[in-house]
């Protein structure tokens, strides 16, 4: 299956459609919205030189920033710093609302206490919108071990918020 091909010859659409998904992946490993950035655009410049890509395309280019985020920590280019409220970018602005800002935080910070893998799989089933199958295939893991991963790090987060 061809990149280009799949998504109507225009890589920018596929984009488009997954951007917050691969941004919010991607931070949840780099823990700096910067290199997030950075972790993306080295993904996609080696996803568009393939342009050949074999089975499941979302799987592969989330595997691509996974790598490409991982090799960001490796170097260590920044300081590293939590997520905070960037992971829960969207529409809203929790500056606007007290409560929710102090909501965000807190589970910003039960993210940080999580395995790696409990929190990179409850952020790419929630926040990537990955089926099991695919968080799977994109980590080269077992899905018994990404369904454990995820209730057990659902239920850490519970008891962290104090929601046990």
């Amino acid at each position: 299956m061809r990149l280009l091909t799949a998504y109507g010859d225009n890589i920018d659409r596929f984009y488009r459609q997954h951007r917050q998904q691969l941004f919010t992946y991607a931070l949840s490993i780099t823990c700096c919205p910067e290199a997030a950035e950075d972790a993306i655009q080295d993904a996609f410049y080696r996803v568009y030189r393939k342009q050949r890509i074999e089975g499941n395309v979302k799987a592969y280019v989330f595997r691509s920033v996974r790598n490409a985020a991982l090799n960001q920590v490796r170097r260590n280019v920044r300081p590293t710093q939590q997520c905070d409220t960037y992971i829960f970018a969207n529409d809203c602005d929790p500056a606007e609302n007290g409560d929710l800002r102090e909501l965000i935080h807190r589970v910003a910070e039960a993210l940080h206490e999580l395995s790696e893998g409990e929190r990179e799989t409850i952020v790419q089933h929630l926040f990537g919108g990955l089926t099991f199958r695919e968080i799977a295939e994109l980590r080269g893991d077992p899905l018994g071990s990404v369904t454990s991963w995820y209730r057990r790090g659902l239920a850490r987060l519970k008891h962290l918020l104090g929601e046990a």
